[in-house]
């Protein structure tokens, strides 16, 4: 069967996320250089194309990649400096983690490919996702704090333990796949190089992909609701607590300070 390329959803043509899919395995590519920061196409795309999935039966698992130098790096930072000016701030984070929890959602088993940086909101992919395989050297980590941003928390809960969670919020630090891998299990399988991760990732969905897919919906759906994760609950919670920073001039700061490339002037204000 030749792969199918889904370039138009509900009258919306795909701009920076894109779908193919062959032998029920739909491939999700997110294409937006130079670093796939999720801005508000990306956000959109994933959203409609999450709602494609779901309601198409021939698709019983998928993939999420990238085909540039890096995964995700989050939340489009000069977008969200806009929405601080705009004070929209609460509804950026809204619209970001309802594509969070859409992936997280998916009806069919999701495998994310990781490789490059996956950083901040970039991590609620795959820490979302039922497998994730990176390549060797990938960066994972959750730098909001330093720019005066509450959020991360509830995706990393998912790949780290408490401490080690805390620590990399507070200090904003990064952490290698193979890391991640062997000493947290928070990566299924690390590869050494990136002309193995696809590949890795497409063999993985074809095993998938023997077990049938009402099983694997089922079984999904499942775990899922047996899942002490509360997504939805933490996501509130991150969204509310950003509300209360956003009150703060070292809000402000902190971002704007990221865009300058300048060590940010916290006053506790």
């Amino acid at each position: 069967m030749s792969a199918k390329n889904i370039e138009i959803v509900n009258g919306h043509k795909l701009e920076k996320v894109f779908l193919s899919v062959e032998d029920h395995i739909a491939v999700m590519t997110l294409h937006n250089p130079p670093v796939n920061a999720a801005d508000g196409v990306v956000q959109e795309e994933i959203l409609l194309l999450c709602d494609y999935i779901n309601h198409e039966d021939d698709i019983w698992v998928c993939v999420m990649h990238s085909d540039i130098k890096t995964f995700c790096v989050g939340v489009d930072i000069k977008r969200f400096y806009q929405s601080i000016l705009d004070k929209d701030v609460t509804n950026t984070q809204e619209v970001y983690y309802d594509g969070a929890q859409a992936l997280y959602e998916l009806r069919v088993p999701l495998i994310c490919a990781v490789h490059g940086h996956c950083l901040g909101g970039g991590v609620c992919y795959p820490a979302g996702a039922d497998i994730s395989i990176a390549v060797k050297g990938t960066l994972f980590g959750a730098p909001e704090a330093k720019l005066s941003v509450v959020g991360g928390s509830a995706h990393l809960a998912r790949i780290l333990p408490p401490q080690i969670q805390r620590d990399m919020s507070y200090c904003g630090t990064f952490i290698t796949a193979e890391e991640l891998h062997d000493k947290y299990g928070g990566v299924t399988m690390v590869v050494d190089t990136l002309e193995e991760l696809m590949p890795a990732a497409m063999d993985k969905a074809r095993e998938l992909c023997k077990r049938g897919p009402l099983v694997l919906r089922y079984l999904k759906a499942c775990m899922n609701e047996q899942e002490d994760f509360q997504i939805h609950r933490k996501d509130e919670l991150e969204v509310t607590y950003t509300r209360y920073m956003a009150r703060h001039a070292d809000f402000k700061e902190g971002v704007s300070a990221f865009l300058e490339k300048r060590e940010p002037q916290y006053k506790g204000e």
